[in-house]
């Protein structure tokens, strides 16, 4: 009888022991680390420490951190895409709005709940990361930061549209370490019509995808806008090459690079062609480009716009119109 009270004790201490979150080791115990779930949880904890050490426990973990957070907060994720427009109920808005920042900050983007994309800040634990999975990286420039709403136009279109669309996200969670970089802050200007209301916007800016290998050396460069089919297309070239050179170092290294951009540009005149020969026009030959060479180590908004002329019919007007008389430096985009 005895003997019997005696195991049960023990085994009623154990199960009691199991539902503590084990952070005692003084106590003789076997220490559990925070498990993912918990720290999911935790990361829309109203009270702001519980929620910023969960946060920062949960990025540190990686993708795998923000998968569990994104796991946690499924249903909310989803009714809050199905929703046609503004929840009327004030706890439902405040309840997404915690998700949304845990999210975000995880993440390391804004609108990551559309995306589920994971990206590194810290260059070097990217290229640790590509090492150790064997991975090229894709590493995004931008003006401003892609984690905060008024990032340049650009990074706002890859966040809402390109990102999230299924099959782009899925590759570059399957095949890319992601990251990205602000080369500097996005100029941004405030409307005001005179009545209380205002809008804010940015203005100039643009960005580029930097396919990188594990080395974190360029193989290829994917600049401005893409839609989803021809991005992925860019985005399988670019990883066949990372993957081909991954090995090679050196003057051979260089010549594969060399190689692969020669083959690059024969494709693209031959596709160029073809489609010039469908519409009855002659053939025609890519020239080289003159280098453009900038008197200042950085560049004016008016400057950079004469090279995006795609951008420039619509920007230049009013650039022109926030420039400062006698052209001092300082104007926006400098």
């Amino acid at each position: 009888m005895k003997t019997k009270l005696y195991v049960l004790a023990v085994a009623a201490g154990l199960g009691l022991a199991a539902s503590f979150n084990t952070r005692a080791p003084a106590c003789g115990l076997v220490v559990v680390q925070d498990s993912l779930d918990s720290l999911a949880q935790e990361a829309v904890s109203k009270d702001k420490t519980v929620s910023s050490v969960a946060i920062t426990k949960l990025r540190a973990k990686g993708p795998e951190g923000l998968e569990a957070l994104l796991k946690a907060h499924a249903e909310m994720i989803h009714k809050h895409l199905s929703e046609t427009g503004p929840s009327s109920v004030e706890k439902q808005e405040t309840d997404w709005k915690q998700v949304k920042t845990a999210l975000d900050a995880v993440s390391g983007q804004c609108d990551s709940h559309a995306s589920h994309l994971y990206w590194f800040t810290d260059f070097e634990k990217a290229k640790a990361a590509a090492k150790a999975s064997g991975k090229p990286i894709l590493s995004l420039r931008l003006l401003g930061k892609l984690d905060e709403e008024y990032s340049c136009a650009n990074s706002r279109f890859f966040r809402t549209t390109l990102y999230a669309n299924a099959e782009v996200s899925k590759y570059l969670r399957d095949h890319f370490i992601l990251h990205w970089q602000s080369v500097r802050p996005v100029p941004r200007i405030t409307i005001d019509f005179g009545d209380g209301r205002k809008i804010e916007r940015t203005i100039t800016g643009n960005s580029i995808h930097y396919v990188l290998d594990s080395n974190g050396e360029a193989v290829d460069a994917l600049p401005g806008l893409y839609g989803s089919k021809a991005f992925l297309k860019g985005l399988a070239e670019a990883e066949r090459a990372a993957l081909a050179c991954a090995g090679l170092a050196g003057d051979e290294k260089a010549e594969y690079v060399r190689q692969y951009h020669r083959q690059c540009q024969a494709a693209i005149s031959k596709e160029w062609n073809e489609d010039l020969a469908r519409i009855g026009e002659g053939k025609v030959s890519f020239v080289k480009n003159d280098v453009v060479v900038w008197k200042d180590s950085t560049p004016t908004a008016q400057m950079a716009g004469k090279v995006a002329l795609s951008k420039m019919a619509v920007e230049s007007p009013m650039l022109k119109s926030l420039q400062p008389k006698g052209g001092a430096k300082g104007r926006p985009g400098a």
